[in-house]
């Protein structure tokens, strides 16, 4: 490429896509890979339940696991309240399966909210990954090596932001949000070398 800056992200993923081991000197936006992005909206929920777009993104996830027609049967009990209000609501009213499935969600989100007063944020990071077995579901996706680093490495950087003052959820949340608004992220993982069986995205 004549500039890798602004292409190279665009093969990168497309070739992740089909299972085609690539290796980039400009690596996708770290804070945009889906994995990332699961846990980030799930720490929104935990700091905040009444975040709609982070439940519901969160639901969708391997995390909640729930189809888009079951999120819509949820959804119509009443469409003027929140999500989490409409997840209370289904287990009070309903009987079926998904009362189980919306249960354990929910007291999965009520576990996860108590740790968060107790523990530091890298720790509560650590104890999603082993709860919800999401660590070892992404290695088990295309590239899921590079899933699973890219987890890790969000591990590592919480444990690095709680050293500073402006420590815990709330401020590691607004800390990502301004790194997504600026031009500044955090680099992806790395585990692939360029002399290795993989497609080189280079600039001329």
């Amino acid at each position: 490429l004549r500039s890798t800056k602004s292409s190279a992200p665009i093969f990168e993923k497309e070739l992740v896509k089909n299972n085609i081991p690539v290796f980039s000197d400009i690596t996708a936006e770290y804070l945009d890979t889906i994995e990332v992005q699961t846990i980030i909206n799930l720490l929104k929920v935990i700091d905040n339940p009444l975040n709609d777009i982070g439940l519901v993104s969160v639901m969708r996830s391997p995390i909640g696991n729930f189809t888009d027609n079951e999120i819509l049967e949820i959804r119509l009990e009443n469409r003027d309240e929140s999500v989490y209000s409409n997840l209370i609501n289904f287990c009070a009213s309903d009987k079926s399966e998904l009362k189980e499935k919306v249960q354990k969600f929910l007291y999965n989100l009520d576990i996860w909210k108590k740790e968060s007063e107790y523990l530091n944020l890298a720790e509560l990071i650590w104890k999603i990954y082993v709860d919800s077995g999401f660590l070892n579901y992404v290695g088990l996706m295309p590239n899921g090596i590079l899933r699973q680093a890219n987890l890790k490495m969000l591990f590592e950087r919480a444990k690095e932001y709680e050293k500073t003052s402006f420590s815990g959820l709330f401020n590691f949340i607004r800390f990502t949000e301004k790194l997504r608004s600026g031009n500044s992220d955090m680099s992806a993982a790395k585990i692939i070398g360029e002399n290795e069986n993989v497609v080189r995205i280079m600039s001329i």
